[in-house]
């Protein structure tokens, strides 16, 4: 059999129903409402189910069962100073789960077999706090009258998919995004994550804990994220996808994105360890995230499978402050973004990295400095009007098509810097089409030739006297040759430019 927890919609009181707030007297079952709070006289005091749409306050120090066959209720209120065992015993759909009164206390979630947990987070207003009523049909305010935000899940600690397939879903109601992402904090964990799978259908969801990484399956919807800031699996690496685990990108237009955030935190993951790729079939967006702390996707983290059908959708690297990316593994990505929150980023490729001949890469926000060490493919670049730069070490080929600014054409930035011998070849599908580029600079650094073809509008300049620029027959260049000293302050020299036809 397999069980399922699913983050979805729970509802708020809707038109001029009723919502119960029902709160717990001991070990409580919400299908008959067996230990909740009961009728009234004359009549016999006696159990009233769980109405849906109930907020359900745990006064008592006692588990609560989920056991209606689809309920949905609209949240969790912990009222007492203790952990609270809730099981799922049916498919359940949850709004907030929140600990506001008591928030040294947790409820830990543990799933039957073959059930569903939707947690949407859907929060409650004053307005509707102050009316709910109790199985008396007498108001019986919640939480005081007080509201509940949306998307507090505070309350939630031990996530446990037992002993057969599970599945936990966020569906939220007022979806997040990505900048104010859902948090779960540090008590929040995963237990029994082999037997897990872990689906985001609507919001952006930050996890805290590195067990999260034990889940067996993370499917991420179209426009979806989800985001580790976690603390590391051994040494300062968290290892994803161990063990048969995988992260894949659900959807039609396989949007989802993948947010693996560099943690600055004592015991914090900076470096993340991947078996197999992440993205391929032209779906994922994996962000790489150094901006608190210098970090690295090790070498085994591959993005994309290969430079056609086998790319991810994206690959961002978000860079800040110095602290520099290093992404180890190979890079097969469609679409490349190089963004830093102020100048002085720096990313450094290990590997190949190629965006395939359809692919793009934009430069955003900041000047970041990308040193690559393999022969690399960047597609159409945009330079985004920012003094970035690419360094291309000796003998190594740079491919791609180079514009300063795609969004206006007067003006210039980009500078690629060769660090010896080395090669700027055309991104055009057909090699047989020259390249066209529009940059600030190309430079030759060092002892070595450089080796040109196709139209451009740029400086050359030369660092050594040993620095030459070879000019294949019918190569334009407009612009000036050794204006400007090189990136870094480096003096210019008299070194020579070939013409080659």
């Amino acid at each position: 059999s397999t069980a399922t927890i699913v983050a979805g919609f729970a509802g708020s009181a809707m038109g001029a129903a009723t919502q119960q707030n029902r709160t717990t007297a001991g070990a409580a079952t919400t299908v008959d409402g067996a230990r909740f709070d009961q009728t009234a006289a004359p009549a016999a005091p006696a159990n009233l189910a769980v109405a849906l749409n109930a907020v359900i306050t745990a006064n008592a120090n006692n588990a609560i069962n989920f056991n209606t066959p689809a309920g949905s209720f609209n949240g969790l209120f912990l009222d007492t100073a203790n952990n609270l065992a809730v099981t799922v015993s049916e498919d359940t759909t949850l709004g907030f789960i929140t600990n506001d009164a008591n928030n040294g206390n947790f409820f830990n979630l543990t799933l039957g077999a073959g059930k569903t947990l939707t947690i949407t987070g859907q929060g409650i207003t004053a307005a509707q706090a102050a009316a709910t009523k109790n199985a008396q049909n007498v108001v019986a305010q919640f939480n005081g009258g007080g509201a509940i935000a949306n998307n507090d899940l505070s309350g939630v600690g031990t996530i446990d998919f037992g002993a057969a397939p599970s599945t936990l879903v966020f569906n939220l109601t007022n979806p997040t995004t990505q900048k104010a992402p859902l948090l779960l904090g540090d008590d929040a964990v995963i237990a029994n994550g082999a037997n897990g799978t872990l689906n985001v259908t609507n919001g952006f969801i930050q996890v805290s804990d590195k067990t999260f990484a034990t889940i067996k399956t993370i499917n991420i919807g179209d426009g979806q994220g989800f985001i580790f800031n976690t603390d590391a699996t051994n040494g300062n690496a968290l290892n994803l996808q161990v063990g048969g685990a995988t992260i894949n990108f659900n959807g039609t237009d396989g949007t989802g994105r993948l947010v693996l955030l560099s943690n600055a935190a004592g015991g914090g993951a900076t470096d993340f360890n991947v078996t197999g790729s992440l993205g391929g079939n032209l779906k994922g967006i994996i962000e790489f995230n150094t901006t608190a702390v210098a970090g690295q996707l090790i070498a085994n983290a591959v993005i994309g499978t290969n430079n056609g059908a086998g790319r991810a959708a994206g690959f961002v690297v978000s860079v800040a402050n110095g602290n520099a990316a290093t992404v180890a593994g190979q890079v097969y990505a469609k679409d490349m973004v190089i963004q830093s929150t102020n100048a002085g980023g720096q990313v450094n490729f290990g590997h190949i990295v190629d965006v395939g001949t359809d692919g793009t890469t934009a430069f955003k926000t900041a000047a970041t400095t990308v040193a690559i060490t393999q022969n690399s493919n960047f597609g159409a670049v945009d330079f985004g009007n920012t003094a970035s730069q690419i360094t291309v070490p000796d003998t190594k080929v740079l491919t791609g098509n180079f514009k300063g600014d795609a969004g206006n054409n007067g003006n210039t930035a980009g500078v690629i810097t060769f660090a010896a011998n080395g090669t700027l070849a055309s991104g055009n599908a057909d090699a047989n089409v020259a390249v066209t580029n529009k940059i600030t600079a190309i430079e030759a650094a060092d002892v070595g030739v450089v080796q040109l073809s196709g139209t451009h509008t740029a400086e050359l300049r030369l660092g050594n006297a040993g620095s030459q620029f070879k000019l294949a027959d019918g190569t334009i260049i407009n612009g000036n040759v050794n204006q400007t000293v090189l990136v870094g302050n480096a003096a210019l020299a008299n070194g020579a430019i070939q013409l080659d036809g």
